[in-house]
């Protein structure tokens, strides 16, 4: 048997193994609350469809509707971001304008909130209750 020469760079083996009281039971990973939920799924949204947007504006091509700016994709985010960290619930769609805008969507029952922002950089806010208009806003 061919035993290896001692190296100062490696310590040598433990002869015994210590004892602990180690947890084994308890999960490796912390559960998401519904507030973590919230900030991931809005954090999905910026890093994987506004930012998405960005990159590849061509992608608005053939569905027959001018792309967001750069600009107001970052004013997009940045509205998001606001949200986020306010405790708004994420939307359940986010869709670009014909018109180079950007609207954010949140559906609860027969109510829906709208974030709609607009290719000059103004934002309002539409709260619907079916598909009636109850309340606008400019921001």
């Amino acid at each position: 048997m061919q035993v290896a020469k001692a190296n100062p760079f490696v310590s040598p083996s433990l002869l015994e193994a210590v004892q602990t009281d180690v947890d084994t039971q308890s999960p490796m990973t912390r559960e998401q609350g519904p507030e973590d939920r919230s900030r991931a799924s809005w954090q999905n949204l910026i890093d994987h469809k506004l930012i998405e947007w960005g990159r590849d504006p061509g992608q608005f091509d053939d569905e027959g509707v001018e792309a967001p700016t750069r600009e107001t994709i970052r004013l997009a985010i940045v509205w998001a971001q606001a949200l986020r960290d306010a405790g708004f619930a994420p939307p359940d769609n986010v869709v670009p304008d014909p018109n180079g805008g950007i609207v954010f969507e949140r559906r609860e029952k027969e109510v829906s909130e709208v974030f709609h922002i607009w290719d000059d950089g103004s934002v309002d806010s539409c709260y619907f209750r079916g598909t009636r208009l109850v309340e606008r806003r400019t921001l």
